[in-house]
């Protein structure tokens, strides 16, 4: 039933029952699937969902002053690409 596992200078025995393990998802490429959603940027302006970024700033905007006799709104992001 245990079986030697040896690492460099170590050896371990396992005494586990389970002999296939779970795979592990790849845990970057769901942060960055995630981030993908967040930021929108495929995505035309006016196509855009309120989630992410645009949720943000379209539950924060427009912002008036205390007299509101000005306003700031909020049209659209872009972002370019790094260099």
């Amino acid at each position: 039933m245990a079986s030697a596992i040896q690492n460099n200078y170590r050896v371990r025995k396992s005494f586990a029952k389970l002999k296939q393990v779970i795979e592990i998802p790849n845990l970057i490429d769901i942060q960055k699937r995630s981030y993908d959603k967040f930021l929108q940027i495929d995505i035309p302006a006016e196509k855009r969902e309120d989630v992410g970024l645009q949720g943000v700033f379209k539950s924060v905007f427009p912002i008036k002053d205390f007299s509101e006799t000005s306003s700031l709104e909020f049209v659209s992001y872009n972002l370019e690409k790094p260099k």
